[in-house]
């Protein structure tokens, strides 16, 4: 029997808190927490409609970065907090997201040398301060075997759990200039993780190859909007993808059908590192949980499917109300 994500999940904490590890800092969210909720109501309000009379078989398979990967699900770009869940978590992350057929995705700080990973990633890292830290991590990346490099630009303000912010030693917000400059100081792809406007999207479509629409999970601003309410209102126009609350194959799948390349999925991967092989298992789940909502929307393909397939019950605007683009 496959297990479902929620009895997976209870499966990793029970190990946890028998290690006398905190669950509030890893489920918690920004001061009231309102992003996180925000997050899943949004998510849950969506519905789908069946259609079981086609006779397809789905296929996953999609690319990223001119890599073919098994479906278009990958680790979000933890950080060096997850040490305390498993001190070979980077290591494991990117074992095991491979053996899962797809690219994991690491975030700074962490305490490894990325250039001692021996499999393709993408790095992710805060938008420092310290600029020549920002491009000591670039020339790191340029050395290692970094697919795609970014910034975490809604980190601007650190990241903030309950009233504790995490600063990593100073971060701030960059101008469009300096993203620019330093997207041209690297070779690889490069990403801007954390938009969650109409505006920073269009502002940043001609800069990057891949741009991630994202809260940060609930942990830099309370009352944040959810991802989707973003998505469903841009036309798209680079490689795009989603985080922030996406824990279940049908979650990945009301993302893809709002127009979203890729979804990535951040603390059911953290639970994962509770249990031995846990990462994998988790992929595994989701790639079962999406297969099998998209035999029941008569979905083919994952990069075709219908937004149709979706039903709304809360309002998500169709235009631009701001004529932002």
């Amino acid at each position: 029997m496959v297990k479902t994500v929620d009895e997976f999940i209870e499966e990793a904490k029970s190990k946890l808190v028998e290690r006398g590890i905190n669950l509030r800092i890893l489920e918690g969210g920004t001061e009231r927490g309102l992003s996180i909720i925000r997050n899943r109501r949004i998510l849950d309000s969506i519905g789908l409609r069946i259609r079981a009379i086609h006779g397809v078989e789905p296929s996953l398979e999609t690319d990223f970065l001119g890599r073919r990967i098994s479906m278009p699900v990958m680790p979000a770009p933890l950080s060096g907090l997850v040490k305390s869940v498993d001190s070979n978590c980077f290591n494991r992350i990117i074992e095991e997201s491979w053996a899962s057929g797809v690219i994991p995705w690491i975030g700074y700080p962490i305490q490894d040398e990325i250039v001692s990973f021996e499999k393709e990633f993408v790095w992710i890292i805060k938008p420092l301060e310290d600029r020549k830290k920002i491009e000591s991590e670039f020339e790191k990346a340029e050395r290692s075997k970094a697919i795609g490099i970014g910034i975490d630009i809604d980190s601007a303000a650190g990241v903030k759990v309950g009233g504790s912010i995490l600063s990593y030693g100073g971060t701030r917000s960059l101008s469009k200039k300096e993203i620019v400059d330093l997207a041209s100081t690297t070779k690889l792809p490069f990403v801007a993780k954390g938009v969650l406007s109409e505006v920073d999207y269009y502002t940043l479509s001609d800069v990057c190859d891949v741009i991630v629409i994202s809260n940060h999970g609930g942990r830099v601003l309370d009352s944040a909007i959810s991802p989707l309410e973003i998505l469903n209102n841009i036309e798209k126009i680079i490689t795009t993808g989603v985080d922030s609350g996406f824990r279940y194959g049908v979650d990945v799948f009301k993302a893809l059908a709002l127009g979203a390349d890729f979804v990535l999925v951040g603390r059911p991967v953290v639970y994962a590192l509770a249990i031995e092989n846990g990462i994998k298992e988790l992929f595994d789940i989701l790639r079962h949980e999406l297969y099998r909502v998209m035999t029941l929307t008569g979905s083919d393909s994952v990069i075709k499917i219908r937004r149709n397939s979706l039903a709304f019950q809360f309002y998500l605007p169709t235009s631009d109300p701001l004529n932002m683009k």
